[in-house]
C-alpha cells in the first residue's frame, strides 16, 4: 500500500478511536456528578484536555502532521473549550450552584467540537478517495491540486511531465484475463515507483496510463531520466502467479512552462507519446516548447 494512503488510514483509525475515548470521558464526568465522590484531575483540572485520550492523540498529531495543522488547531481549540465548560459545569453542580446557561454552553461546545472533527474526517475521506484502489497511487485530482506549487518549486530543477502507457495492454487482458491484468497493473505501479526518486511522484492517469513528475536541470537531464525509467520497465518481467509477463511502455515527456495549465502540458506529452506508439512503441519521446518531437536515445 502507498505510504501516504496507509498514513491516511492510520490517521482515520486513530481519530475515530480517540473520539470514542472522549465519549467515555464524558460518561466519567456524568458519573462524577451523579456520585459526588470527589473531583479527579482528569475532569476538573485546568490541564484536563491534555489528560484525556483524545488530548493525548491530538497533541501527538499536532507535532507530526504539519500539513493538517489548520484542521488540528481548530479541533484543539474546540476540544479545550469542551473541557473548560465541563469543568465549570461540574464545579457548579458539586457546589449546588447550578447555572442553567452552563448547560447551553456545554451543548454548544460539544456541537462545535464534533463539527470540527467532522470537517477533518470529510477532508481525510476525500483525500482517501483521491488514491487509486487498485494500485494505491494518487489519482489525477491530487496532481491537479498540487501542480502549480510543484512547478514553482525549483529546488531540484525545472519540472517535466512524463506520460507512460503500457504497450499492448489489451493483449495481456485477452491472453491472461482481467484478473491477471489487474495484478499486472498493481505490480507495474510498484515497479514504476521503484524506478523513480523520492522527489519524482507517480500518479495513475487512467486505465494503463501513468504520469511521472520529473525534476531536471535542462532537457538533457530530463531525457536521461525519462530513458532511465523506460529502460528499467523494459528490462523487468512482471511475475503474476505462474506467469512471467514482459511489459514495455511508450512515454511522452515535456517541460512544464511556468503559468501553463496542467491540461496543456498533458496534451503536449500525450501527443509525443502517440507519435511513439505510431513509430514502434517501447520508447521515450521528447517534445520541446516549439512542438518538435524526437526519440530519446542513449
Amino acid at each position: 500500500m502507498n505510504r501516504k494512503l496507509k498514513e491516511i488510514d492510520e490517521l482515520l483509525t486513530g481519530l475515530n478511536r480517540s473520539v470514542g475515548g472522549h465519549y467515555r470521558w464524558l460518561v466519567q464526568a456524568f458519573r462524577l456528578i451523579a456520585k459526588r465522590d470527589g473531583s479527579p484531575d482528569d475532569i476538573t483540572s485546568l490541564e484536563a484536555h491534555n489528560c484525556c485520550q483524545f488530548g493525548g492523540w491530538l497533541n501527538q498529531y499536532l507535532v507530526t502532521h504539519t500539513e493538517d495543522k489548520g484542521f488540528l488547531l481548530t479541533i484543539n481549540d474546540k476540544h479545550i473549550r469542551v473541557h473548560e465548560v465541563c469543568r465549570q459545569l461540574v464545579d457548579s453542580v458539586l457546589q449546588n450552584n447550578i447555572q442553567e446557561t452552563l448547560f447551553n454552553d456545554f451543548e454548544h461546545a460539544l456541537q462545535e467540537f464534533v463539527a470540527a472533527i467532522t470537517v477533518y474526517q470529510t477532508h481525510l475521506l476525500q483525500l482517501r478517495i483521491s488514491y487509486d484502489a487498485l494500485t494505491s497511487l494518487p489519482l489525477r485530482r491530487i496532481l491537479d491540486e498540487s501542480f502549480e506549487s510543484q512547478v514553482m518549486d525549483r529546488s531540484n530543477g525545472d519540472l517535466y511531465v512524463m506520460i507512460l502507457d503500457i504497450d499492448h495492454f489489451k493483449r495481456i487482458n485477452d491472453s491472461y484475463g482481467h484478473i491477471i491484468g489487474d495484478e499486472v497493473l498493481r505490480a507495474f505501479a510498484q515497479k514504476l515507483q521503484s524506478c523513480t526518486r523520492n522527489y519524482e511522484p507517480v500518479y495513475r492517469f487512467g486505465g494503463e496510463e501513468f504520469i511521472v513528475i520529473l525534476k531536471a536541470k535542462g532537457e538533457a537531464e530530463a531525457m536521461a531520466a525519462g530513458l532511465r525509467i523506460t529502460r528499467a520497465i523494459e528490462h523487468h518481467q512482471i511475475r503474476v502467479g505462474q506467469y512471467d509477463i514482459p511489459v514495455t511502455v511508450t512515454s511522452g515527456l515535456t517541460r512544464a512552462i511556468p503559468g501553463e495549465l496542467l491540461r496543456i502540458v498533458l496534451e503536449r506529452a500525450d501527443g509525443a507519446m502517440y507519435v511513439g506508439k505510431q513509430s514502434g512503441r517501447n520508447r521515450c519521446m521528447y517534445i520541446n516548447d516549439q512542438g518538435s518531437i524526437e526519440r530519446v536515445v542513449e
